[in-house]
């Protein structure tokens, strides 16, 4: 399923877990707020219904003014489960795997009338809003940049704004996660982080299934890619490399043009930068 769309986007744990799944529930029966971008369906009633919505579209005005010469996406629909069972029930056919880690999926939907849209599934537990944010990046990228975003940036980029916060009507995008940043530092110093032609090279099914290693690497690139030469996103190489994606250019040509073709010395710079990182958020 991952090869096959763009986006069945996971957050991961390592292990597969063998849940017996149930029939999930019908989710027309849902508390439904539908409003601007967004209709999202709540099992926990109208209240949960209208903070996504409220959320959401806030999430989308802000990664729109952020990336400020890109047009407001369209909407998606959102499903929230009040609990982790019938998240699993709905997931399992869509994702064709269940894991112990993971909290919400964004993938394209066609329904019976023949329309496709993005669907965010998740379910109410403590970092709900930052899985929330994480998938709903994933949409916004999505509808930008097309069907064949690479992989590392795709999961990087969203791990990157999963810990925004909004600062005086204002995104502040990438606050470092301790568990990210102590996971990234951890495989340099033990030797175990991929070469970065490896990691930009990977595809989805490789990605996956080195989820334990890709994950904190790709969110690791991208906030070194962002931040490393303090010139902002609006001036940045990281921006022309976006322009390029979006013409449909080589991204691992573009990579290497943008970024250098040193790819020794770029992993040396890269991993000399994480090091020296301190985390800012949980």
């Amino acid at each position: 399923m991952i090869a096959k769309t763009l986006g069945v986007f996971l957050l991961l744990a390592a292990a597969e877990l063998r849940a017996q799944q149930g029939e999930a529930p019908f989710i027309g029966d849902f508390a439904n707020a539908t409003a601007l971008q967004y209709q999202v369906f709540a099992q926990s009633g109208s209240e949960r219904a209208w903070q996504a919505n409220g959320f959401m579209n806030e999430m989308q005005k802000q990664y729109s003014r952020y990336f400020s010469n890109w047009t407001l996406k369209d909407g998606a629909r959102v499903v929230v489960f009040d609990n982790l069972e019938d998240f699993r029930a709905y997931a399992g056919p869509v994702t064709g795997m269940i894991h112990a880690g993971l909290l919400g999926y964004c993938h394209l939907k066609t329904d019976e009338a023949g329309n496709t849209f993005y669907e965010l599934v998740c379910y109410e537990q403590p970092g709900m809003w930052r899985t929330l944010a994480h998938e709903g990046f994933h949409q916004f990228l999505g509808y930008e940049l097309g069907l064949q975003v690479p992989t590392w940036l795709n999961e990087g980029m969203a791990q990157y704004f999963e810990t925004s916060e909004v600062v005086n009507g204002r995104l502040r995008p990438g606050l470092i996660s301790k568990a990210k940043l102590r996971a990234a530092q951890y495989l340099i110093r033990a030797g175990r982080a991929p070469a970065l032609a490896e990691l930009i090279q990977a595809n989805r099914a490789t990605f996956y299934a080195n989820a334990r290693v890709t994950y904190p690497m790709s969110w690791a690139l991208v906030y070194y890619l962002l931040n490393h030469d303090r010139e902002g996103f609006r001036n940045s190489s990281f921006r022309r490399y976006l322009q390029d994606l979006k013409m449909q250019r080589d991204d691992i040509a573009s990579f290497q043009r943008r970024f250098g073709r040193d790819i020794g010395q770029s992993q040396r710079d890269f991993e000399h930068y994480i090091l020296q990182l301190e985390p800012q958020v949980e």
